[in-house]
């Protein structure tokens, strides 16, 4: 039997026949394979001991080299990255507000502080902040650095922040919350709104609620609204105090704005000037209308300029003992002040006192002043004084364009009249006014020195009203008259007084230090003369001569002690002695001096002729009375031939 063999052997394994016998396998791949192993073990035999003493060798020169010993082997720079180099250009940052607003935040370069992850150094920093009714606030800042995590954005040198509208604030050092719309800054700033200019040392903008708040050393220039387009001739309006129109200007410790209710409180210290008027107080609020800072697009009004969209005072409230000072010297203090600008009305409550001078000053408990009348209203009680001069009463009003005054009292109490006191200064009676006067008196009746009074004594006057005329010099007292002098009365429906110099109530040129000096006195409409013994003389009118000291009453004359009459046209009275004479003028009828029987009656003795006429009664004329050696009671009628 023959038998065969496969010697194609493709993958060096036995093929099986079909038969099921299995052919004997061709062996020279693995032989080759075996040769090439052989080949590797003898190459790896000769390089690892060559690999190995390298290694020892490297490791040797190493240890040496390090100890100083051989050569030394040249040091590998290998690049670190370090923050300098890695720089971004023209980086930009964006984000939204809690209430709906955005941010943007740009810069021309920016680099990672590798320190703080979350911290990023801007350089020629821009930013804008838009709150959600669309009004723009703008940064500009030579640097920064931007915290992404706390989104706070730092600015320094050269900053400059604007809003749309007129807000312009130059800062050196400033903190922008962004997602809160909030700038701080706690260095030297200048504020420039549609209201004027604001100076600081702290500073805090609240961008959504519009609010603003300046801290230390706070100076404040609020300019006046522009006046009105020519085609309105209304003028400008200001504040009260001071002039109207011109520019204010005030220091404070602290300043808070609230632009959405347009109020603006000053704080610690207010003083605020205006042409030269001075207002101080511990806390001043000052409410406007416009805006601090006006809504975008107000600024943009066909019809408006930014300047004429500011603000313009409404009100002012000062607060806690508030002093006003005049350029004139004037002052005026209280507890509370109010201005209203509109209807330019100034009102002090509260322990008012008004001062001019050293020795005038006017004092209630309300002063209303209306700038459009030039009028003063002080209500009581109310005393003025001027050096020992008083007033007193329950009304004043002062008319500053006139110089005219009228005090008086409401009668809804027992005390409704108002009181006068004049201090007459201390003057020597000349002789010769004196023999003058005793030529006078030797051509009518002489009595005694019943109406004898201190020369020196100072006029109490009561009345129901005083109207005073600073221009004329003279004050005129009506309403059931009383003007006392020492022992002297007078009773009257109204008595004039005149003077010299000026009361200086509101009064601001030179003439006013000058005080009034009282110069003599007219009374008329049923005027009395009463001596304290109860002597008293009636006629028409009498005059008092403040400085001679000289009363003289005039028309139908009467006087009376007791039952005792005596009729005249004139009584001439030196209130210095007391002496009375009483005597009827030449032109006057013997029928006006003639005295009737009827008014005699069966027991009186008649004098009459075109002469004083008098009536004595027997028992009653004469009559040895307490004083009667001296003169000073009783009477000691004589008629001039």
């Amino acid at each position: 039997m023959a038998a065969t063999s496969d010697s194609a052997v493709t993958s060096g394994r036995g093929r099986a026949s079909t038969s099921n016998i299995v052919f004997a396998i061709d062996r020279t791949v693995s032989r080759r394979v075996a040769h090439n192993h052989t080949k590797t073990v003898r190459r790896l035999k000769v390089a690892l001991p060559l690999v190995a003493a390298g290694t020892i060798a490297v490791f040797l020169l190493t240890v040496l080299n390090s100890a100083g010993i051989g050569p030394k082997m040249p040091e590998l720079e290998i690049p670190q990255i370090v923050a300098e180099n890695l720089k971004m250009k023209n980086p930009h940052y964006e984000g939204f507000q809690s209430d709906g607003g955005r941010y943007w935040v740009k810069a021309e370069t920016a680099q990672q502080d590798l320190k703080s992850l979350s911290v990023i150094h801007l350089d020629g920093i821009t930013g804008d902040l838009l709150d959600v009714k669309k009004q723009k606030t703008h940064l500009v800042a030579a640097r920064g650095l931007f915290d992404n995590k706390a989104n706070i954005l730092e600015l320094y040198d050269s900053i400059r922040v604007t809003g749309d509208g007129g807000l312009n604030a130059t800062l050196t050092h400033a903190k922008v919350r962004t997602k809160e719309g909030i700038i701080t800054s706690d260095r030297p700033s200048t504020i420039v709104m549609g209201a004027g200019q604001i100076t600081s040392n702290q500073l805090t903008i609240r961008q959504k609620t519009k609010e603003y708040t300046f801290v230390d050393d706070v100076h404040t220039h609020i300019k006046p609204k522009d006046s009105a387009p020519s085609g309105d001739q209304t003028p400008a309006q200001s504040l009260p105090f001071g002039k109207s129109g011109e520019p204010v200007e005030v220091v404070s410790s602290r300043l808070d704005v609230d632009d959405n209710k347009k109020v603006a409180l000053f704080t610690g210290q207010v003083i605020a000037t205006q042409a030269g008027s001075t207002l101080q107080a511990p806390e001043m609020t000052v409410t406007y209308e416009g805006a601090v800072a006006p809504q975008s697009g107000e600024a943009q009004s066909a019809r408006q300029t930014p300047a004429e969209t500011g603000t313009k005072v409404k009100q002012i409230i000062a607060k806690n003992s508030v002093t006003l000072t005049q350029p004139s010297g004037e002052t005026a203090t209280s507890r509370t002040a109010t201005f209203d600008a509109a209807a330019q009305l100034a009102v002090l409550e509260g322990d008012v006192v008004l001062t001019q001078g050293t020795d005038k000053k006017a004092v209630g408990d309300r002063a209303e002043y209306y700038e459009a009348d030039q009028k003063m209203v002080l209500t009581g009680p109310v005393v003025v004084t001027q050096g020992p001069n008083v007033l007193k009463g329950r009304r004043l009003v002062f008319h500053r364009a006139t110089n005219k005054m009228q005090l008086t009292a409401p009668t809804d109490s027992s005390a409704g009249r108002i009181t006068a006191h004049f201090v007459k200064p201390a003057v020597k009676q000349s002789a010769k006014n004196s023999d003058a006067d005793q030529t006078e008196s030797a051509e009518g009746i002489p009595f005694g020195q019943a109406f004898k009074t201190d020369p020196n004594a100072p006029y109490d006057v009561t009345s129901d009203r005083l109207d005073v005329d600073d221009n004329a010099k003279t004050a005129l007292f009506t309403g059931d008259v009383v003007t006392v002098q020492g022992n002297f009365t007078i009773q009257s429906g109204e008595m004039t007084a005149y003077y010299t110099g000026r009361t200086g109530l509101g009064t601001s040129d030179d003439k006013a230090k000058s005080g009034a000096s009282l110069t003599h006195i007219r009374a008329k409409k049923a005027v009395s003369v009463i001596s304290k013994d109860g002597q008293k003389a009636t006629g028409d009118w009498a005059e008092v001569d403040v400085k001679t000291n000289m009363a003289s009453l005039g028309g139908n004359v009467v006087l009376t002690q007791g039952k005792n009459i005596v009729r005249g046209t004139k009584l001439l009275i030196d209130m210095t002695t007391g002496q009375a004479t009483i005597k009827t003028e030449p032109t006057a009828s013997s029928a006006s001096s003639m005295v009737s029987a009827s008014d005699v009656g069966n027991t009186g003795q008649i004098i009459k002729a075109d002469r004083p006429s008098a009536i004595f009664y027997p028992g009653q004329f004469g009559k040895k009375v307490k004083g009667e050696t001296d003169g000073t009671d009783g009477w000691q009628a004589r008629s001039s031939p």
